[in-house]
């Protein structure tokens, strides 16, 4: 879904409440980057979002909970796990290949990656919202993919391998490549990022493929 850009939004237009949202997380996702998240402050977030500071509020009653809703919608897992379970029809080539495109159009998105950085950067001044976010959707994501594999390999669809100690490992290529796009120019992360996805399929078709 795409919206539309923050300046060309005019102060006092009744946008549909999503639209608005999102418009507040982009400016609270540049504040912060810019200015940390103890220094960043509630009138700054609602004047780059093009609202009064009670526009604001209306939506979200603190930075705390404008981080919180940043981690939910940029940096929670969509990919649909059951596709693992190979039960319906589904071939481990479309499985592996839906994964991969899920993980590597995230590392597309620069919103996604400067959220990552956010989130090394502001951990240890918010760890509630983090462990939060870790407790409630990270870990019970990976529990669920992990329990997915397990069964797929018990019924001989995949390999018995060290994704099924931790399913974590199943997404580590693609979070290298989101520090690379941290840290170095775009032609190098791209480059980077490109061979990555490359080798990840294909580790993945040699490690889970029975």
């Amino acid at each position: 879904m795409s919206y539309p850009a923050i300046n060309s939004i005019r102060k006092h237009r009744r946008l549909p409440s999503d639209v608005r949202i999102e418009q507040i997380l982009r400016a609270a996702l540049v504040e912060f980057s810019q200015h940390g998240f103890s220094s960043a402050r509630m009138e700054d977030i609602a004047q780059r979002a093009e609202l009064s500071k009670g526009g604001l509020y209306a939506h979200f009653k603190s930075k705390e909970s404008i981080f919180e809703a940043l981690l939910l919608k940029r940096l929670t897992p969509s990919f649909n796990n059951q596709q693992w379970a190979l039960t319906g029809g589904e071939s481990l080539n479309e499985a592996i290949k839906s994964f991969i495109d899920h993980l590597y159009g995230q590392l597309s998105d620069p919103d996604v990656i400067a959220t990552l950085k956010l989130l090394l950067t502001e951990s240890r001044r918010i760890p509630h919202l983090v462990d939060f976010w870790r407790r409630e959707i990270i870990d019970k994501y990976l529990a669920e993919q992990q329990a997915i594999l397990k069964a797929a390999a018990n019924n001989g669809h995949l390999r018995h391998s060290a994704f099924l100690d931790d399913a974590a490992l199943l997404m580590a290529p693609a979070l290298y490549g989101a520090v690379w796009q941290m840290i170095f120019d775009e032609t190098t992360a791209t480059a980077t990022v490109d061979s990555l996805r490359h080798a990840h399929t294909r580790m993945l078709h040699e490690l889970l493929a029975p």
